[in-house]
């Protein structure tokens, strides 16, 4: 089933490829996010092939070539656009400078969050009209800004050196950071890279107000969905591990064993039916 927006700066396209299937190679003159929302997906781009881990996205400049391929399964994909205007006024907007060139890397981590930002603004379309996601463009155009790394980038995020004062704030997107990206392989140093702190920084103020490291509050996000997987669903204890972000079996069950006092399969056995 094909979900489709065009707006007047930024639009969202959800559209299926079944197996073998590709689409026909082309260019736009707007930048583009392929988003894989069904594993891994075959991609070309300016004829080079690049296959995307379920965990990446593809974003490519107005004019390049491009293709998506469903080589092994169904695949399910999203499209994010955006054209130049509303990166400029956006960006011009929160910064006060203007942007001398657009430029961002072709492989990109995929976030949850701005996926998340996209369904909305279907929904926000279908439910209030296009009008009302219209007004809703240049939020998403930031989400974007946000969630991608590209010449923007330094200047785009030096404004959050003014917060760095409000320890709430820094505490606020580093929640927000872990939430988003807690399958992937976070460390504090990575979360440091992120909030451009010191770890000793980071890990202080984050403490001080949440009574729990980063490292540790990851492992609460990261052992509550494995919970939810295990309970809720056919996920073994391998794959529910694998999932959300434990890439050593025995580090899983440590954690889990520390939080809940026994472990994953004596937890699954004692609740899965209950």
């Amino acid at each position: 089933m094909e979900m489709k927006l065009d707006l007047e700066h930024t639009g969202v396209l959800l559209f299926d490829l079944q197996i073998g299937e590709a689409d026909e190679t082309h260019t736009h003159d707007y930048f583009q996010l392929s988003v894989p929302m069904s594993g891994n997906l075959l991609t070309y781009h300016n004829h080079k092939e690049l296959k995307l881990e379920n965990n990446q996205s593809l974003l490519v400049p107005p004019g390049d070539i491009h293709q998506h391929e469903a080589y092994q399964n169904q695949k399910r994909i999203m499209l994010i656009s955006f054209n130049e205007d509303i990166v400029q006024k956006v960006y011009e907007d929160r910064t006060g400078d203007k942007l001398h060139s657009i430029d961002f890397s072709p492989i990109q981590h995929v976030s949850t969050n701005l996926v998340h930002k996209a369904k909305s603004l279907i929904q926000s379309a279908s439910f209030h009209g296009v009008e009302e996601a219209m007004n809703l463009e240049e939020e998403f155009t930031s989400a974007i800004l946000d969630h991608s790394m590209g010449s923007h980038s330094q200047g785009w995020h030096r404004n959050d050196q003014l917060h760095y004062t409000n320890e709430p704030h820094i505490v606020h997107r580093l929640i927000e950071f872990i939430h988003d990206q807690y399958y992937n392989q976070l460390s504090l140093e990575v979360m440091a890279m992120h909030m451009n702190m010191s770890k000793y920084h980071l890990h202080r103020t984050f403490t001080k107000h949440m009574g729990v490291t980063p490292v540790n509050y990851l492992h609460q996000i990261r052992l509550k969905t494995a919970v939810s997987l295990l309970l809720q669903s056919k996920y073994d204890i391998t794959q529910a591990a694998f999932e959300v972000g434990y890439r050593s079996l025995s580090t899983f069950n440590r954690a889990f064993k520390n939080v809940y006092q026994q472990t994953p399969s004596q937890y699954v056995k004692n609740h899965r039916f209950k």
